[in-house]
């Protein structure tokens, strides 16, 4: 009888057992023993595409593992994102967030498919491409101040290219309208090469786009670049001003990049990718790599990173409303 009870309790004990191991998630000490993915939201031959295969093969190395690198694209980073953020929160699947992703999209996308913030769980920033103004150097315009004059001198007759409606240059191009009291046209384009192409081209007298772009034209003398957004000069153009040298103390806008994973992925996961991802921002091959794009490497903790995409939503939010930028 005394056997018989200890094997009910023994059989008990070990369903219970069984169970919190389904109820408890895996928490995986051998992470990771499968390849990973990293997912860009944008195409292939941007800076987005190109930072995501940086990284997956750099941090591939240093996590000993293979990090394939996938290109999923639509509606602005949309489809991506949404991706990343409908897998499996076991680190195995992270998204090249950027400005649009876990910027503005929240804000102008009425009905969005993920909540940036409490769908992604932030890993660390990985770099910025500052924004640059190009414009036709048919036009006689050498500075910011000469752009300004000759604005005034032809209202509404001077537009401005960007990537498309809602993205970071389109934002900094309408916020500098509003700044310098000047009735610039938006002309939206699929991407920053081909605004800038039609800069050089004569097509459109002016573009806000990222520096990775501007550089080889610029380089050629086929475009002027007035003025840089970002708080300090860029090292990719170190001889272009500031907006700030030019008078304008709150236009800072970059198209910066991130990595993040699916909201609930185990802490020790982050901080195993994280730790990776620093080594890999470090290497002064993958800063020279970075260079080439225009992209300053910038590695921040995943706790930083949640506050300044969290700070930038707000920012572009603010931005959006103020200035009734609507996507199409």
């Amino acid at each position: 009888m005394q056997n018989q009870t200890s094997r009910v309790i023994y059989r008990g004990l070990l369903l219970f057992i069984l169970s919190l191991a389904v109820l408890t998630p895996c928490v995986r000490a051998d992470y990771p023993d499968k390849p990973i993915l990293f997912v860009a939201p944008f195409a292939a031959g941007g800076a987005n595409d190109y930072l995501t295969r940086l990284m997956a093969q750099h941090m591939g190395t240093v996590l000993k593992t293979s990090i394939v690198a996938d290109n999923k694209t639509g509606a602005n980073g949309i489809v991506g994102a949404s991706y990343v953020a409908k897998s499996a929160a076991d680190g195995y699947v992270l998204l090249m967030g950027n400005s649009a992703t876990h910027g503005t999209n929240v804000s102008l996308y009425a009905n969005m498919p993920y909540d940036p913030i409490a769908d992604f769980t932030p890993v660390s920033m990985v770099g910025a491409v500052p924004l640059v103004i190009a414009v036709d150097p048919r036009l006689g315009i050498n500075t910011i101040a000469e752009l300004i004059s000759y604005g005034k001198k032809h209202p509404g007759k001077l537009s401005f290219g960007s990537s498309g409606v809602g993205g970071t240059g389109h934002l900094a191009g309408e916020a500098f309208n509003a700044a310098a009291h000047l009735d610039l046209v938006h002309a939206p384009y699929k991407g920053d090469a081909p605004a800038v192409a039609d800069v050089a081209a004569g097509q459109v007298p002016l573009a806000v786009i990222g520096v990775a772009s501007a550089a080889p034209l610029y380089s050629s003398g086929k475009i002027k670049v007035l003025a840089v957004a970002s708080k300090v000069r860029s090292k990719a153009m170190p001889d272009v001003p500031t907006l700030l040298e030019a008078g304008f103390t709150d236009l800072e806008f970059s198209q910066w990049y991130a990595l993040v994973a699916r909201a609930g992925t185990p802490k020790n996961i982050i901080n195993q990718l994280n730790l990776a991802a620093k080594q890999v921002l470090q290497n002064d091959k993958v800063i020279q790599a970075m260079l080439t794009q225009g992209a300053e490497a910038q590695y921040t903790t995943p706790e930083q990173l949640g506050t300044f995409y969290q700070t930038e939503i707000k920012r572009f939010a603010d931005i959006i409303q103020k200035l009734n930028i609507k996507a199409d």
